[in-house]
This record gives structure tokens, C-alpha cells and sequence, in this order.
């Protein structure tokens, strides 16, 4: 690691925390410069292989849920509420201890989280995971959402 400041590699660690139950933040200070800044460092998770609906696979990486749900949200939804949505994604994946994981099941358990919290932001989510192709496909989902 180098100091974001100088560059300099000389870094000491000091004060290390538990951030939430699967991050950790530690406070640092380079040696050379005494600028201090903060890390964050995440736990890192059973390797998870996404299948595309192409039939390419390719490595989960949590930062594509929380850029399509931030998207999404258009500002309807705090950095905080979208990262739990994301660890909470993220953990009902492990607990389903597949190594490859569909993108359809990914979109079905984001979906199903934004239904809950913010019914715009799951319809806006929704007409780009369910592909609609015109006015109607986004209409007979907003009757569903009424029901």
C-alpha cells in the first residue's frame, strides 16, 4: 500500500475497527509524510461465478448490483440503504453455497428487496432486468405492482 499523499510504502497501521460484521476499517499514517487516512478492508466471500443470460460466465462483483440499483434509485435511496441491499444479495448467495450463480437469480433477489423499500426504484430496476420493449411490458408491470 502506498500513502495516497507522497506515495510512500513506510505505512503504519494505527487503530483498527470493526466496521460491520464483514469489514474492517483501519486508521493509518505514513511514516513519512504523517498524512492519515482510513482503509476499509471486506472479508472476502466464497468465489461466486455469475452465468449471463449469453451463456458467458464471469466473476460476481457486488459494485455492478449497487451501480444498477444506484441507477435505479435515481438519488430515491442512500449510499447506506443500497449497500445493505447489496450485503444482503451477497449473503443469500453464499447461503446457497452454489459456486455459479444465474444473473436472473441475482435480478430476482434485487428486485424483490427494492419492492420493499421503494416501489419507483424497483419499477425503474425492473424495465431494465425484465427487458421491456415497450410501453405495455412497463404498464402490465405497474398493474401487477398495484395488486
Amino acid at each position: 500500500m502506498l500513502c495516497p499523499k507522497c506515495k510512500s510504502p513506510d505505512i503504519s497501521v494505527i487503530d483498527s475497527r470493526e466496521y460491520d460484521q464483514r469489514t474492517i476499517r483501519r486508521r493509518r499514517e505514513c511514516e513519512a509524510c504523517k498524512h492519515r487516512f482510513s482503509t476499509y478492508e471486506r472479508i472476502e466471500a466464497v468465489k461466486l461465478q455469475v452465468l449471463k443470460r449469453t451463456g458467458r460466465s464471469e466473476p460476481f462483483e457486488r459494485d455492478k448490483i449497487a451501480k444498477g440499483i444506484k441507477i435505479a434509485a435515481s438519488d430515491r435511496l442512500s449510499s447506506t440503504e443500497i449497500e445493505e441491499i447489496v450485503d444482503n444479495v451477497e449473503k443469500r448467495l453464499i447461503d446457497l453455497q452454489e459456486s455459479t450463480v444465474s444473473s436472473k437469480k441475482i435480478g430476482n433477489l434485487v428486485i424483490r428487496r427494492l419492492k420493499k423499500i421503494d416501489e419507483v426504484a424497483y419499477l425503474r430496476f425492473a424495465s431494465v432486468y425484465k427487458n421491456f420493449q415497450d410501453i405495455n411490458s412497463f404498464e402490465q408491470e405497474l398493474i401487477k405492482l398495484k395488486k
